[in-house]
């Protein structure tokens, strides 16, 4: 060892590469240069005292067993690469070679050490970047080779591989374009091919056709670009190949899809679901046709800006749960256009799906309907209110009703319904025209309107009828007084055209629950209130009570019975007799009607005229009162009595009757009686009706030798100028201003001016209700012409009034 380590000391020491000597027996470190201690780290004393293990991973302790002992000592020089550590752990690789050796007495080997972890790992990446690089072409969807600058193909990738037909990508080196299943374009593709490889003009996204091994084209897109040599020189050409006959067969068909998008009169929006919002990614033209926004306005915008602030919707709580759950809708929705106004819009959504059917969009077809909406309103606006006046009618009004009803009977409130009925509408009516009548009702709706809180309701039952429903509020109650202000806004002074009307109304209010617990319940009992207040003089209002439904309970008795009396020969006539204030004698009788009903006995007129005028009854009863008064006189005066003149009251609806005066006729020639026998006694309501006909009827039956006269004067609305006008024989002043006038300097003054009136027109004056004999007095000492009254005699059967005329000399 002497001689050798003079011979190599200074080289061992100071060579590059770590060398070190071990003991092969104990494995011990027995000398280290230099370049070990740095390479590893640790002193040249620590080295000495380690082992040939202490610098080994213990997983490979085995590995170092069984190459020391395949080594040792029979191989004189021996190598491999090993994994070593550094003092600080760190894993190199090292390729060792060692050679047997005698040092100081021992067996042992010296050991170079070259460390090649840095190679190794080179080559490893490398290994596995071609690896790699083989793997990517060959899972490339598109086609890709490459060729050397003969235009020869050098390698490919296994798509273009099967596309030429090939079992194996190795098959496609040597080979040329002829050679390959597109030899039809082998000349043309080898051209492009030199131009690249000769001028290093790559040649990118070029559409061609090319034919495949099923014999069928296909649509390619094609790149071929220059390859470069380490030196800069073009040394071949990479080409690839994608496939894009399916894309341009979709293209194709979005193109035709999308021009029929953008043709459908439908808007068509596409969204896109994105951070709680959706996006708007496309809209067709007949969108911004409908919306009015331009379409760029509109892109990414989340579509619900077309609700504006509107979002509380039945139509959008169900387009969120169909989003939710991903399926398809169809809502109605109020939009609103960029311009501010609405329409409407039947939204159908469809969910997009990809590939692993998750939706990724949504399409929505918005077909504008806003004007079967419209025309839908408006149909129910029909249904549902009154067409003259535009409040609501019958149907919306019971709704409303039964609601109130349910809302008070949980509360515990009160509600009022209030039937309202226009005082001597009709005579408005027949007098001025229906036109002036139409906007006299219109006007009154927009006064009930005005006189109503937006709580309550008011409808048109129909004619001149309203019908009120006021409700009980907090803080807010009901009372009279409530009811009175819409009577006084009614009855305020109204102009239409050049007419000056005063009008006047009754009401009748029944109160729930008081009064009734139903809708039917509540406007039977407010209509029943209403028919009293009308029976009390009109123009007021009538609160609903018990004693008034006996009223009505009574009516209808009456009315069903009256349905047959005259059938059953149950009316008979009474006779009042008028006397000459000068003579004293009976100078005619006034015809009037009684009911002999076998179980209620005589009925009075006042408790069934009303009902016959309100069935149309008294018409028919009217024409029997006419015929049997005519037969009466003929039979007294074939008795023998004195002939006097009979009266008979005409009512409204029996002379506006078509046949009246042929009916009269019909009743003298049938009981033989002279015409100036008969008077007939209208009251002033009859007269002022249509007033020209009633003056042509009247002059027809005056022409005939009938008396006419006007029963009640007073109080009516008759005007003189008509009056005058009139072919009337008698003014009979009404009982109500004879009872009182002598009492009431007024009414005093009343029945004075009738009765210089009446004889300034050349009329006699009858008084009615004379009572008493101081009563008479005055009315002689006015000048009244004759009296009627119980002074002289009440009403009397046809036998106490034959005694009457018997009397007379």
């Amino acid at each position: 060892m002497p001689r050798i380590l003079s011979r190599f000391g200074d080289l061992f020491q100071d060579h590059p590469l770590p060398m070190w000597i071990y003991d092969t027996d104990t494995l011990r470190f027995l000398r280290c240069n230099a370049a070990a201690c740095r390479h590893y780290g640790y002193t040249t004393d620590e080295f000495l005292h380690m082992t040939i293990r202490d610098i080994r991973p213990r997983d490979e302790q085995l590995r170092l067993e069984a190459d020391l002992a395949s080594t040792e000592p029979r191989l004189p020089q021996a190598s491999g690469v090993w994994t070593h550590l550094k003092r600080d752990g760190t894993p190199i690789s090292v390729r060792i070679t060692s050679h047997a050796v005698g040092y100081q007495g021992h067996r042992a080997r010296l050991v170079f050490a070259l460390d090649v972890t840095e190679q190794l790992a080179t080559e490893r990446a490398l290994y596995r970047s071609e690896q790699l690089y083989r793997r990517l072409i060959d899972t490339m969807p598109h086609q890709v080779y490459w060729k050397d600058l003969d235009l020869h193909y050098v390698g490919c990738n296994r798509v273009f591989a099967e596309a030429a037909g090939l079992d194996d990508p190795q098959e496609v080196s040597g080979k040329s374009d002829e050679n390959l299943i597109w030899r039809r374009q082998a000349q043309r593709m080898a051209a492009e091919d030199r131009v690249v490889v000769t001028t290093g003009h790559p040649l990118l996204d070029r559409e061609d056709t090319l034919t495949g091994p099923d014999g069928r084209q296909r649509r390619y897109l094609v790149n071929k670009l220059p390859l470069y040599g380490p030196q800069g020189a073009i040394i071949g050409m990479l080409g690839t190949l994608e496939d894009i006959t399916a894309r341009k067969k979709a293209e194709e068909t979005l193109r035709l899809q999308g021009r029929a998008l953008d043709a459908s009169v439908n808007a068509i929006v596409i969204t896109r679901h994105h951070d709680q919002q959706d996006i708007i990614v496309y809209a067709n033209p007949a969108f911004a046709r409908i919306s009015g926004y331009d379409l760029p306005e509109v892109m990414g915008r989340d579509c619900r800006f077309l609700q504006r602030e509107d979002r509380d919707q039945d139509g959008l709580h169900l387009l969120r749960e169909a989003l939710h759950a991903d399926r398809e809708a169809t809502v109605v929705l109020r939009n609103y256009r960029k311009d501010g106004s609405l329409f409407w819009n039947q939204l159908h959504l469809a969910p997009v799906l990809d590939t692993n059917g998750k939706v990724t969009h949504w399409v929505g077809v918005i077909n504008d309907i806003t004007a079967t909406m419209r025309y839908q309103q408006e149909l129910e606006h029909q249904s549902t209110h009154d067409a003259l006046t535009g409040l609501p009618n019958r149907n919306l009004f019971r709704d409303r009703l039964d609601q109130a009803i349910s809302y008070a009977a949980r509360y515990r409130n009160q509600l009022w319904v209030v039937v309202l009925d226009l005082d001597n509408f009709k005579l408005i009516n027949d007098t001025l025209g229906h036109a002036v009548g139409d906007s006299l009702l219109q006007m009154v709706g927009e006064r009930l309107r005005g006189a109503l809180r937006d709580s309550d309701t008011v409808a048109r039952l129909g004619g001149d009828e309203f019908i009120l429903l006021l409700l009980d509020q907090p803080g807010v109650g009901l009372s009279p007084r409530t009811v009175q202000t819409i009577l006084e806004a009614v009855s305020a002074p109204m102009r239409l055209g050049a007419h000056d009307l005063a009008l006047t109304c009754s009401m009748g209010v029944a109160v729930y629950p008081r009064d009734g617990e139903t809708g039917p319940g509540l406007f039977k009992h407010a209509d029943i209130a209403l028919y009293r207040a009308k029976d009390g003089g009109r123009n007021q209002l009538q609160f609903y009570t018990v004693e008034m439904n006996d009223r009505v309970t009574e009516r209808t008795l009456i009315e069903g019975h009256l349905r047959h009396a005259l059938v059953r020969n149950e009316f008979l006539l009474y006779f009042q007799p008028r006397v000459d204030c000068v003579s004293g004698q009976v100078v005619g009788l006034e015809a009037l009607l009684r009911w002999q009903h076998p179980e209620l006995g005589l009925v009075p007129p006042a408790r069934f005229i009303s009902v016959a005028e309100e069935t149309g009854r008294i018409v028919e009863i009217g024409e029997w009162v006419l015929r049997t008064a005519c037969l009466q006189a003929v039979a007294w005066q074939q008795a023998g009595l004195a002939p006097v003149p009979v009266a008979v009251n005409v009512s409204a609806r029996q002379f506006r009757h078509a046949a009246f005066v042929q009916e009269v006729k019909e009743a003298l020639a049938i009981s033989g009686l002279a015409p100036k026998y008969l008077e007939l006694e209208l009251t002033e309501s009859v007269m002022m009706h249509n007033v020209d006909v009633v003056i042509a009827a009247m002059s027809q039956l005056k022409a005939m030798g009938i008396c006419l006269s006007i029963d009640d004067f007073g109080t009516g609305y008759s005007s003189l100028n008509y009056l005058r006008r009139f072919p009337i024989d008698y003014l009979k002043i009404d009982q109500s201003f004879v009872r009182d006038m002598l009492d009431d300097p007024p009414g005093a003054a009343i029945v004075r001016s009738i009765i210089a009136l009446g004889h300034s027109l050349d009329f006699r004056i009858i008084a009615e209700g004379v009572e008493t004999q101081d009563q008479f007095v005055y009315l002689r000492q006015e000048g009244c012409d004759e009296i009627q009254g119980y002074l002289y005699s009440r009403p009397v059967p046809e036998r106490e009034a034959a005694v009457m005329l018997g009397g007379v000399a």
